[in-house]
């Protein structure tokens, strides 16, 4: 990434990062209102700190509340300037304020120009009167009555757009819980006076009340409830008097709130509450709940006045708002999308009360749908981390490809004639999933499920969509995150690795010959590097396979990229899966951090298996798999990973051979067999000795600081006619003896060690040719004391891998001699 593209990003994710943090401060602000607003008991305090405490979340100038009573048909308003001031307005009927309006109609009411609005014509002249340029008018509703509006006016036009709008209804949904609440408190105020005068009055107008009010004993027994509380319950006066000791009030609510009753019987004091109530039909809502002593002349606590006001729309409405902020500081805060997808969906559960809540991502290929994060404590194990589902016939594939959420029942999804949907084995009754919608496309799903046929409603929906809105942000940000920090690493080892070769002498700088054999070979070469196809390079040991691996990487359209070269004979055949493909942290014992394998470092470039004959016949069909379909997975993960690599393998061993003795897989064989390269030995081109010889000493002569000016001709004719069974690997490292044996401008070559097999060569063609390759292995074992690998063994001295020279010593039939 260029500087540029850094700066970029940074300055993106700053201005990001602030219109995050001015709405979580903006929410904050409106949290701190509400918690405000509540404890407010006379509806004509809370309008005055609602004028002065609202401009700290809405944008006005001047600001009105109606309330509509009903018998009196009358509009009771009040009116504020900037900052909360009362202002004097003129009574108006009903019918002429925005108020009446919104409360028959039951959504907002703009008026983006003054100018142009004529249906109330003496509010508007008034507002335009003061400056006023806009209007938002806004229903003030709760579940259980209409109330008015709330208005706001700008000095600005057309000042409240869309969001300002949702907003405002957020605050409007506040604002009405808390002026109902009031009403209901001063109503109950009403009633204790009322019932000084008559208990019959007393019960009908307690009966009136949108709240469960009851009376209690100073003991606290129940002796009287209104019949609002028998309807809500479901039972009778005697049957509430074991409310200690039965689930009327929620079971984790009910030993905090015998402890707040206990007190306040103790010390006679009203007191206050929050709790969660048993409904008839079994569910359990929040009431705040204020209770009130009545005392004698002398001061004795006679009775206990209770009001149980529902707040159950208000605590949903605070769990959602801390939910967006819970969501919104994760997605700042938490780049690991495993993580932040684990608390969001716990959070997410916990506040739309369902059984369970996951996340899915498509499969590489686009063909399914793959969970990712699974918050589902009581899953039978139909649905579980991992699962697929395919996205043809399925609900959760509607949902990605159309990017529109779905809501319904277990009924819904059977009428669709849909398939692949383990919901209904799970006992899933109702659902919602929604599409999470990136920049340009669309990310994943996140699936809601309840096994009761509460189905979630459209405001359920809306409020969903805000928060899978962040979630999106979030997984954009973290799988960013995430590509960038794997491309970081993949970059940090290919440099390692090349750094690593760059330290490694190769055997050639370029290819040296101009044999007829070896002219057939370079035109091979510029055949087949220009094309993406498979090459097997066969030949004897130390004949430059390497060489020609990275001419025909160095002529591709992929000589830009790594060139990633694996001894498959070097690596030990329990640890070569893991060489290859990588493996995840704790896959196996040893596996302390994730490896990145070598197929994925030559990503875009090619991989050269070198001495691909010793590659395990259980490791071939994973091979395989990733010659034909570019994808494989790495130890201990089950993530598919897709690679375009170029593969060329090399060996000095007969593979059909090895095909026929089933110690190689022929369809493995015939895919690396798709164009097949035969480099010639160096007795087969005896042509180009005499360049090599020169090459090769006049390279370490440079670097041992000597000069080389002749090879005398005897020398030369000799290592012309030596039969060379380690091939140029052979001859590079005598030319490294000779220059340094050398002390003159001649070459000193210490022909005695191969005098004898260049005559045996020249004399007996092919078979002497073998037997003086087999008296050159016997000799070099005789030195060893028979030892073939390490350092002083047999294949150092004669320059030869260990392998190949085990393969040389059971092909020619050698075994040690009887001590």
């Amino acid at each position: 990434m260029s500087s540029n593209s850094r700066r970029g990003a940074e300055m993106s994710n700053a201005v990001l990062d602030q219109d995050v943090v001015a709405v979580i401060e903006r929410y904050q602000s409106l949290l701190r209102i509400s918690q405000t607003l509540i404890s407010i008991r006379s509806s004509e305090e809370l309008f005055n700190i609602l004028a002065r405490e609202l401009h700290a979340v809405v944008n006005f100038y001047v600001m009105g509340v109606g309330i509509y009573d009903e018998n009196s048909h009358e509009m009771f308003t009040k009116s504020y300037g900037e900052p909360g001031v009362p202002l004097k307005a003129p009574k108006f009927a009903p019918e002429e304020t925005f108020s009446w309006w919104v409360y028959q109609h039951q959504k907002p009411l703009i008026i983006p120009c003054m100018e142009a609005e004529t249906r109330f014509p003496a509010v508007v002249e008034m507002l335009r009167n003061r400056g006023v340029r806009s209007v938002c008018s806004i229903p003030l509703t709760t579940v259980h009555r209409r109330l008015g509006g709330l208005a706001v006016g700008s000095l600005e036009a057309d000042a409240y757009n869309k969001e300002e709008i949702s907003f405002l209804s957020l605050v409007a949904s506040h604002v009405a819980l808390a002026v109902d609440d009031a009403l209901n408190f001063e109503a109950l105020e009403h009633a204790n006076e009322a019932l000084r005068a008559s208990e019959q009055g007393f019960r009908l107008i307690v009966d009136s009340i949108p709240g469960l009010v009851n009376t209690t004993t100073p003991e606290g027994e129940f002796e009287f409830v209104s019949q609002q509380c028998v309807d809500y319950f479901g039972m009778t006066l005697g049957e509430l008097k074991d409310w200690t000791t039965s689930d009327i009030v929620h079971p984790d609510d009910l030993s905090r709130v015998i402890a707040t009753w206990r007190r306040a019987v103790e010390i006679g004091d009203p007191y206050e509450s929050e709790y969660r109530i048993r409904r008839a039909d079994g569910v359990y809502r929040w009431f705040h709940v204020r209770s009130l002593p009545w005392r004698d002349k002398k001061g004795r606590i006679i009775r206990w006045y209770t009001l149980r006001t529902d707040i159950h729309e208000r605590k949903e409405a605070e769990d959602r708002l801390q939910l967006l902020l819970d969501v919104t500081n994760q997605v700042i805060s938490n780049l690991q999308p495993r993580d932040l997808l684990t608390a969001i969906a716990t959070s997410v559960r916990r506040v739309m009360q369902c059984d369970m809540v996951g996340v899915c991502f498509p499969d590489p290929e686009g063909k399914g749908l793959q969970t990712f994060v699974l918050d589902f404590p009581e899953s039978k194990g139909l649905i579980r981390e991992e699962s697929f589902t395919p996205i043809e016939g399925s609900l959760g594939g509607l949902v990605y490809r159309t990017g529109k959420p779905w809501a319904g029942t277990a009924s819904d999804v059977i009428h669709l004639g849909l398939k692949h949907d383990a919901a209904i084995p799970e006992g899933l009754k109702s659902g919602c999933i929604l599409p999470l919608i990136g920049r340009d496309r669309v990310l994943g799903l996140v699936s809601l499920g309840r096994r009761n046929e509460n189905a979630f409603s459209e405001a359920d929906v809306g409020f969903l969509a805000q928060v899978a809105s962040q979630i999106a942000i979030g997984v954009e940000n973290a799988l960013e995150y995430g590509q960038m920090t794997d491309a970081n690493v993949r970059l940090a080892e290919q440099k390692f690795y090349l750094e690593d070769e760059i330290r490694v002498a190769h055997n050639f700088e370029e290819i040296i010959g101009n044999s007829p054999k070896l002219k057939a070979v370079l035109e091979s070469i510029r055949i087949v590097a220009p094309a993406d196809s498979t090459v097997l390079i066969q030949g004897e040991t130390g004949t430059g396979k390497e060489l020609i691996a990275r001419a025909i990487h160095n002529l591709s359209p992929r000589k830009g990229h790594a060139f990633v070269k694996v001894n498959c004979a070097a690596i030990p055949l329990g640890l070569l899966e893991s060489e290859l493909f990588g493996h995840e942290k704790g896959s196996f014992t040893g596996a302390i951090a994730k490896r990145t394998g070598r197929f994925e470092l030559a990503h875009k470039g090619t991989l050269f298996l070198d001495e691909v004959g010793d590659i395990p016949l259980e490791l071939q069909s994973k091979l395989l798999r990733v010659l034909q379909e570019h994808e494989f997975e790495r130890l201990g993960s089950t993530r598919t990973q897709r690679v375009d690599v170029r593969v060329l393998a090399a060996t000095n061993v007969s593979l059909t051979q090895m095909v026929a003795e089933r110690k190689f897989r022929s369809d493995l064989y015939y895919r690396l067999n798709v164009f097949p390269i035969d480099v010639p030995s160096l007795r087969d081109r005896r042509d180009d000795i005499p360049l090599l010889v020169r090459y090769f000493a006049n390279k370490y002569a440079r670097r041992m600081g000597k000069q080389i000016e002749s090879i005398p001709k005897e020398t030369m004719d000799a290592l012309s006619h030596y039969s060379w069974p380690g091939n140029i690997r052979e001859l590079q490292n005598l030319m490294e003896r000779a220059a340094l044996l050398s002390t003159g401008p001649s070459l000193r070559v210490p022909l005695a060690d191969i005098l004898i097999d260049s005559a045996l060569s020249t004399a007996g063609g092919g078979n002497a040719l073998q037997q003086a390759e087999r008296d050159q292995i016997v000799r070099a074992l005789r030195e060893s004391n028979w030892v073939v690998g390490g350092v002083r063994g047999a294949a150092a001295r004669l320059g030869l891998k260990r392998t190949s020279l085990a393969y040389k010593i059971q092909k020619l039939g050698i075994s040690r001699p009887p001590q």
